[in-house]
């Protein structure tokens, strides 16, 4: 295939028609660019209502309308021009941008790629201008019927355009480009009321809500808002306010973890990485959270002018906040873990007995508990309360309390207050007495080197033996059970990740109770007790470590009619 060559390669400037056609092209590239943009307006305008209806997924038509503080006849001549914007004077106001549109760009682009018109009114005692405009070319601006607030029409998208138009996709892929742009807007102002309609459709209705509530409502058909939970937390400068889904309500995807900066929504992975971190224990391998991350921060602390659609952001204390973000996850997943816990449920059902935890809490004993560590004990008389029931499939111990049925793992269980109790007590270290030697790459002995003081805070000590070797010389009791290869692969994974909760997690679980041991009924209650009483009833890999039925439960899976009272 030939290519043709430009006949003069001498450098000229551009005429002004095809500058501006290049520079809308990079603001406006499809027709959620135009619900993006004319969002951003109506909402800095103080609007308290905004409609956005589209035809044909916006490849038709794009109109906005809104209640906000209108333009004038005056304002109205100069709104379509390039560079014309009420929000900057100086180059010092790009340091203190607040509001989502500044650029002064946006009708600009706009106006020069389509069809459009504009009726405006500042006040309802004021009159209202209609301005039109084809192709980047005023068309006419005079006095017609209008209400307070801004109505703009854009049509005929990319009509002198062919190039560009041609890459367009679908209707209804365009479509669900602009529903994914209203709802970013409308999940960042919940105290403004959204309405979308498609081709004369009402799809989404939106009034004034608590932002709990609009995030439930906006990803009704995603989330079961009933599992949302909310919490913040706060830096110098900002403040970090977090609305995310309880661990049991996870994806296979990251779509769900989204960050807003001032309102506005943004690609930041530091941040949706903070949000993992925080959720680190509590969700399983390959699952990630719903969290909808809001940070309020100091216009001056963060530049959103790196990118035309304002998508990137930069801060001056990025590490700040992504310890607020964390600190904000683990705050909120104090409710879950807690709410989680039989005894909560048992008390918030009505139920007139005593708790799990107040029944199992005679049991739990001062001792690290651990099968291998004693033999069991016998059983003392306050057991009485507490049935075991048995063993089922090698793997869950089940117990009948009051009018509960508990299904305990007993891995999981085990493995968590395991990992517990590695990262609580200062390690009780005894030198080995054969040391474990191993080799390592240049990079594992740099990591080593750095990571070694911390090692040994976690209960394993090395030492260097030559160039690329080393031994473990003494490890604390607890890992006294593990193979030397497994001592050895806790060792090489220093430096790698969030390798202390790796190493932790790893260790617990090569220490605890297998699927397919048996578990005797002593010792049964005594893994039950611990494991009620934990902070986290999650497994270090996130999955839960018991289930429970309530009698009612059990009787209506079977048609069974509630218990009578008193029975």
């Amino acid at each position: 295939m030939s290519v043709t060559q430009p006949q003069s390669q001498r450098i000229r400037i551009l005429r002004e028609e095809v500058s501006r056609k290049i520079a809308a092209g990079e603001v406006i590239d499809r027709p959620h660019s135009i619900v993006r943009e004319l969002l951003d307006n109506a909402i800095d305008s103080g609007a308290s209502s905004i409609d956005v209806f589209l035809d044909a997924g916006g490849l038709s038509r794009v109109r906005v309308v809104d209640d906000g503080e209108g333009m004038s006849r005056e304002d109205l001549e100069v709104c379509w021009k390039a560079h014309a914007t009420s929000k900057i004077e100086s180059e010092d106001d790009l340091l203190r941008v607040s509001t989502l549109g500044f650029r002064g760009e946006a009708l600009s682009s706009i106006a020069v790629c389509s069809r459009l018109s504009i009726v405006s009114s500042p006040a309802a005692d004021q009159p209202a201008h209609k301005l039109e405009v084809l192709g980047g070319a005023l068309q006419g601006l005079s006095a017609c019927q209008g209400r307070k607030g801004t109505v703009v029409d854009v049509g005929e998208l990319f009509y002198n355009f062919p190039a560009r138009k041609k890459f367009l996709r679908s209707a209804s892929a365009e479509s669900s480009l602009c529903r994914t742009v209203f709802t970013d807007r409308a999940v960042a102002h919940p105290t403004v009321a959204f309405r979308l309609f498609t081709d004369g459709e009402s799809k989404i209705s939106l009034p004034p809500a608590e932002h709990l509530d609009r995030v439930a409502l906006s990803y009704s058909h995603m989330i079961d808002g009933r599992m949302l939970m909310k919490s913040s937390s706060d830096g110098k400068g900002f403040a970090v306010d977090l609305i995310a889904g309880q661990p049991e309500l996870r994806r296979r995807d990251r779509k769900l973890i989204q960050i807003f900066v001032n309102r506005r929504r943004v690609s930041e992975y530091s941040l949706m990485q903070a949000v993992e971190h925080g959720f680190a224990g509590f969700m399983p391998g390959g699952w990630y959270p719903v969290a909808f991350v809001f940070v309020e921060i100091d216009p001056g602390l963060v530049d959103f002018n790196i990118h035309p659609a304002k998508k990137e952001v930069r801060f001056q204390t990025l590490a700040d906040v992504h310890a607020a973000v964390v600190r904000a996850v683990r705050a909120g997943l104090g409710a879950p873990s807690q709410s989680a816990a039989p005894e909560r449920s048992w008390a918030s059902e009505g139920n007139g007995g005593s708790s799990p935890a107040q029944a199992f809490a005679h049991m739990a004993q001062t001792l690290p508990f651990g099968p291998r560590e004693g033999a069991p004990a016998q059983p003392r008389e306050a057991d009485s309360g507490v049935r075991f029931l048995g063993q089922v499939f090698g793997v869950f111990l089940v117990f009948e309390v009051s009018d509960r049925l508990l299904i305990l793992d007993q891995h999981a269980a085990h493995e968590r207050i395991i990992f517990d109790r590695l990262g609580a007590r200062a390690p009780r270290m005894q030198e080995m007495l054969f040391a474990v030697s191993f080799d390592v790459s240049s990079e594992e002995s740099s990591r080593l080197e750095e990571g070694r003081e911390e090692l040994e805070g976690l209960g394993i000590a090395i030492n260097r033996t030559g160039p690329g070797s080393y031994e473990i010389t003494a490890i604390a009791d607890d890992y006294r059970p593990l193979r030397e290869d497994v001592l050895v692969e806790l060792v090489r994974g220093v430096g790698l990740g969030e390798w202390r909760a790796s190493l932790r997690a790893t260790a617990a679980c090569r220490l605890a109770i297998k699927e397919g041991e048996v578990v005797d009924p002593v010792t049964a209650r005594e893994l039950c007790a611990q494991a009620l009483r934990l902070p986290v009833p999650r497994c270090p890999h996130g999955r839960p470590i018991w289930h429970e039925l309530s009698e009612e439960k059990l009787r209506s899976l079977v048609d069974r009619p509630p218990k009578a009272a008193g029975r």
